[in-house]
């Protein structure tokens, strides 16, 4: 089954959310902001991520493959929602970055999940 038959026999609609202009707090410390979301239609394939280490401890960090249906202006460190949970995208490969037959017919994003 081709990914463009995934998308329409078993897509779900996503929110792309683009990181806005941050600011400081009073100690220093970042604050994102993100802009309101566009939504797309997608085919999610979510499967276990390895053991990330943060702060000295280890960390399970999913990760998910995202199809989404033309192509789509989102970054890297954009932000994806999807079935209650944030993604972090970490990659993009656009339609114009393959060569098969199906090219013009999505956009891939792989993300890692995003936690607090």
């Amino acid at each position: 089954m081709s990914i463009a038959s995934m998308i329409a026999n078993h897509g779900q609609t996503i929110s792309i959310q683009t990181k806005g202009s941050g600011s400081t707090d009073s100690s220093g410390g970042i604050i994102e902001a993100w802009s309101s979301a566009t939504n797309s239609t997608a085919f999610v394939q979510v499967r276990a991520g390895g053991e990330a280490i943060e702060g000295g401890g280890e960390r399970y960090a999913p990760t998910a493959t995202i199809y989404i249906e033309g192509v789509s202006s989102i970054g890297i460190k954009d932000r994806i929602a999807y079935d209650s949970r944030t993604w972090s995208v970490s990659s993009v490969r656009t339609p114009d970055e393959r060569s098969t037959g199906d090219s013009l017919a999505y956009t891939i994003v792989e993300a890692t999940e995003v936690f607090g």
